[in-house]
């Protein structure tokens, strides 16, 4: 019988399922589709004339086939989104060179050398003739006063190859290709200035081109007020959910005091935009039929807001769910919250299953679950006797709640742990819901000199306290607890601990406090053995890194890392290729030191390093950057070339007898692929990580 109150969440979960083992398995299998219909026909003949001649044991049967149907209807509508199952996707002409029209399906994005693009690629043509074909694609075009001037459904001529996107070169590293994949994106091209022509505009959806107008519309208001810098950034992503502007440091500070989420127009957003709608439309509650025009205009007005904001996946889902909401009360039905969060999220993977996949989708869910699941149990603990306290109190139930459920996952992605989200929550979503009227207000009021002027003032100080605020935070002593890394089968202990620690919270139930000190012990089992298998471990990682060279030696929780000085000042570039793999590992923070470091440095008698030659856990490594001048002859394990050291490999072979030659991405293509022919003709074993990603040795296994 509790089931019988979530109807569309017993729905959801078996068509969740059909999305995960289509997703899991990467299956692309096509149901047929009298399978379907068979399923249909067999569940309602279950249901309205076999279900009451069944027998007592039988009577589940009919919803064991209701499950199938619907786990086959997620299975089949994951397959038919993949692009290879699209007999006119454009993947048959990658691979050579040809001419392709294109239309920009977003505005353009400018980067420091390249203008990107994603677009629409509507023709091909081979050799022979032209061939009409669909698919997403992604555009680099050298950055010049044209390209940077493209927009939203401009049409182009693009002659070039597309080829397919790279999987992560290094251990860790965020995987850009399947994050693209799941975005239908598989494939990119560059393009030069003369490999591409400018053929058309205003090729696009003329709603969706309205929509970008209006957003740039509002972001050319907030920069003639005065807003400018980081209050620009943040008030741009707050407001508009434009996140281009945003810098590196900002993000890291949003990141480590765990408010990131307001900088991503989502739920808060659209609930702060449908209350003043909802006021402003109070009126229609007076007529005897008007709250179905008040319903249409909060709805087109909703989705508006949700399509000037980029339609990112956070935002469809606030959207979704207030749309259901709307719905239910202009039908004077009452709702069930599951309920209305289960349509909705069932109606945006029927849209497009891939959703699931989604970090930002799978939080903001998460949040909102928490949120109504677990905070009337965390609020009514406690009975503030006055007004300011009850406010507080509900705001922090509130993050406890969304905190609580989102963690895990969190840990699971970004590795790290606000310790003072509960203060950071307290003055940074009340003040950004501040943020957000006063420059609702500055844009709507903009045309009124005086008030203009008024509201610009009050915005870009409340913006400034927001950001320094979130700053001082952050920097705070043991603020954020950063290198967190858990298993898959980590993270779902921890979700099943905050499933039993909810159901005590509803019954009471003291029995199940033993399930959640079972499952706790099987945790921490789990999280000690990793601890232990880390502090035992030693490693050589040779990372792929364009233009640079980077190495990880780590010796149990202690790591070194060397590589060349520009290296070791980009911060962000270590962050993106090496962190994550660092955080797995279980490490320390890496001791840093230069290449060619001319003196002799020694570290806990296990590392060893001196004008580039490396002893490690008894492994030698010559690392080779420019001309060998000394004629003395030696023995190593390996050999590393980097920075297109001017040599050859027989004479290489001279100085250093190894079991191994590396070339890392430091060096140019011409130069490996002239080394590899020479590591050939002699029989020399080699290894490239421009080809086969990073080189990776567990010193222990190895001897």
């Amino acid at each position: 019988m509790f089931w019988n109150r979530f109807p569309l969440v017993r729905v959801l979960i078996p068509f969740i399922a059909g999305i995960c083992f289509a997703l899991y398995f990467q299956l692309t299998f096509i149901l047929p589709l009298g399978l379907f219909f068979a399923l249909i026909l067999i569940s309602y003949t279950f249901i309205f004339i076999l279900q009451r001649k069944l027998s007592y044991r039988l009577r589940q049967l009919p919803g064991y086939v209701i499950l199938l149907f619907y786990m086959c209807a997620g299975y089949q509508l994951t397959v038919l989104n993949l692009n290879t199952n699209n007999p006119n996707y454009f993947g048959r002409f990658v691979g050579k060179k040809n001419f392709s029209i294109a239309m920009l399906t977003e505005p353009i994005q400018v980067k420091e050398k390249v203008c990107k693009a994603v677009v629409n690629i509507s023709d091909v043509r081979d050799s022979l003739q032209w061939h009409p074909v669909l698919g997403k694609a992604i555009i680099y075009f050298e950055k010049d006063s044209v390209s940077q001037h493209l927009n939203y459904g401009d049409k182009v001529l693009v002659c070039g190859k597309l080829a397919e996107i790279n999987p992560p070169m290094n251990p860790g590293e965020f995987n850009y290709k399947a994050y693209l994949k799941n975005r239908s994106i598989e494939y990119q091209v560059y393009a030069a200035q003369h490999d591409w022509k400018f053929l058309s505009n205003h090729n696009g959806n003329p709603f969706f081109a309205w929509t970008y107008k209006i957003r740039d519309k509002l972001l050319k208001i907030l920069m003639d007020e005065g807003i400018s810098g980081d209050e620009y950034a943040v008030v741009s992503a707050l407001l508009i959910g434009y996140t281009d502007k945003l810098d590196p440091e900002l993000i890291k500070n949003y990141q480590g005091s765990g408010v990131m989420h307001i900088l991503s127009v989502s739920g808060m957003h659209v609930a702060i935009v449908f209350a003043v709608m909802n006021l402003l439309l109070s009126f229609f509650n007076r007529m005897k039929y008007g709250r179905i025009p008040k319903a249409l205009i909060l709805l087109l007005f909703i989705w508006f807001y949700a399509m000037i904001t980029g339609l990112a996946p956070p935002t469809i889902r606030a959207a979704a769910m207030f749309t259901f909401i709307v719905i239910a009360k202009a039908s004077r039905k009452r709702t069930n919250i599951y309920n209305v969060l289960a349509a909705s999220l069932l109606a945006l993977l029927i849209w497009n299953p891939y959703y699931l996949l989604d970090v930002g989708f799978q939080l903001s869910y998460l949040a909102v679950i928490g949120i109504v699941a677990l905070y009337p149990s965390i609020y009514y603990r406690y009975a503030p006797r006055y007004w300011l306290s009850d406010q507080i109190w509900s705001l922090l139930s509130v993050s406890i709640a969304a905190q609580l459920i989102t963690f895990p996952l969190s840990l699971y992605y970004f590795h790290q742990f606000p310790n003072y989200f509960l203060l950071t929550n307290l003055i940074a979503v009340p003040w950004s819901a501040v943020v957000i009227y006063l420059g609702m207000a500055a844009l709507v009021f903009s045309w009124v000199p005086c008030l203009s002027v008024v509201l610009s003032k009050a915005l870009t100080y409340s913006l400034i306290f927001l950001n320094g605020s979130i700053s001082f935070i952050e920097q705070l002593p043991y603020a954020v607890w950063r290198a967190i890394s858990i298993t898959t089968f980590e993270m779902l202990l921890f979700y099943m601990i905050i499933a039993l620690f909810f159901v005590y919270l509803v019954k009471n139930n003291k029995k199940i406090v033993l399930g959640g000190l079972a499952m706790l012990v099987i945790l921490s089992v789990s999280l000690s053995v990793h601890a232990f298998q880390a502090a035992h471990q030693k490693k050589i990682i040779v990372y792929n890194i364009k233009k640079h060279t980077a190495i990880d030696f780590v010796d149990g929780n202690r790591c070194y890392f060397v590589s060349d000085s520009a290296l070791q000042s980009d911060v962000l570039k270590q962050a993106y290729h090496i962190f994550n793999n660092r955080c797995q590992l279980k490490t320390e923070p890496a001791k840093s030191l230069p290449i060619n470091t001319s003196s002799f440095l020694s570290f806990n008698n296990a590392f060893y390093i001196n004008s580039g030659f490396v002893q490690f856990a008894g492994k030698k490594i010559a690392i080779v950057s420019h001309e060998i001048k000394d004629s003395t002859a030696m023995n190593v394990d390996v050999v590393l070339i980097t920075h297109n050291a001017p040599v050859a490999i027989a004479a290489l072979r001279k100085h250093y007898q190894s079991q191994l030659i590396i070339f890392d991405a430091s060096n140019s293509s011409l130069n490996i692929q002239k080394w590899k022919q020479e590591c050939e003709a002699l029989r020399i074993p080699y290894y490239a990580t421009a080809d086969s990603g990073a080189w990776m040795l567990d010193v222990e296994s190895s001897e």
